[in-house]
């Protein structure tokens, strides 16, 4: 067959073409006239609007199927590219079908031409993209999950150790640049004779005391500060934006709420206290080994001196 006849018998063909278009495409094609009026689109189409046939879409705008937002903004799209001749290509659309359930499309829209090359209104097509983002969404979720994983101590439910060192680089560097005299405080504490617990009641039990210190820690610290278990027995607290007094207020508060509350082991009421030391940061001097090393000296210290107490 010469290209001559290959091509006429294409042209014979051209509404063979477009009913295949019509009838099998996957994704959804539509055409509209300068309102916005449905007059010619394929069954996808007609499957998501809920039609039987496409005829029963002719001179139908969105507003027919769609709520009044969504159809708003797809005819101020429609307009802009009528107005322009630019098509918008690949936006994602998301369409709520209830309270539970949202569909999402990728959508691309042209400028319709006449012969004459004047633009006559819009096409467009979109694919359904829902089980994709779902996916995505779930994807992003387990991401999130796991990274807080990463985070987190599991026995605690504080921050780990190397959040702790993560956390503390941050606000360094932070405080180091701030030019209001405004700084943070460091707590470390641990727990005192967690060994005799453990050989008294069991590691499991030294468990639970290990969980109740965490508990403790959360219930007295402001929704500002974080909390970490950075050691077998030991912790530790960030306090923001606070002053020398009022870090050791609140370090005092929390070792004598945990010396005053007994924990139950075994169905025995047992006192447990913490040895707390703490330091405050110099942004002047923003050296992180420094701050630790003055945490630990005045937690050192508060155990030399009879511990359950903070030494600041």
């Amino acid at each position: 067959m010469s290209d001559k006849n290959f091509w006429e018998k294409m042209q014979i063909n051209d509404m063979l073409v477009i009913d295949t278009i019509r009838r099998y495409g996957r994704d959804t094609v539509y055409f509209k006239d300068k309102d916005s009026r449905f007059f010619w689109n394929n069954y996808v189409h007609c499957k998501q609007l809920g039609v039987e046939k496409p005829e029963d879409l002719i001179g139908k705008t969105d507003k027919d199927f769609f709520p009044p937002e969504f159809a708003e903004k797809a005819r101020k799209i429609e307009l802009e590219i009528m107005r322009t001749g630019i098509p918008v290509l690949n936006i994602e659309e998301e369409l709520y079908e209830d309270e539970d359930n949202i569909r999402y499309y990728s959508a691309s829209k042209y400028p319709l031409y006449d012969k004459d090359n004047n633009i006559v209104g819009t096409w467009g097509i979109s694919r359904d993209i829902t089980d994709a983002k779902r996916m995505e969404k779930e994807l992003e979720r387990s991401y999130h999950k796991m990274e807080r994983l990463a985070r987190v101590d599991d026995l605690s439910g504080l921050y780990n150790r190397r959040y702790f060192y993560e956390t503390l680089e941050k606000y360094a560097s932070l405080y180091e640049k701030r030019t209001d005299g405004s700084t943070f405080a460091l707590l470390v504490a641990d727990v005192d004779d967690i060994t005799h617990i453990n050989d008294q009641y069991g590691q499991q039990n030294g468990d639970i005391v290990l969980r109740s210190i965490a508990e403790f820690c959360m219930a007295n610290v402001r929704t500002e500060d974080t909390c970490f278990r950075t050691g077998g027995d030991e912790f530790a607290i960030v306090l923001l934006d606070t002053d020398k007094i009022s870090a050791v207020g609140i370090a005092k508060k929390l070792v004598e709420q945990i010396a005053n509350e007994p924990i139950i082991l075994d169905g025995k009421r047992e006192k447990v206290t913490i040895s707390a030391g703490l330091a405050l940061f110099d942004p002047g001097d923003p050296d992180l080994q420094d701050l630790l090393s003055r945490a630990e000296r005045k937690l050192n210290k508060s155990k030399r001196e009879g511990k359950n107490k903070v030494s600041f």
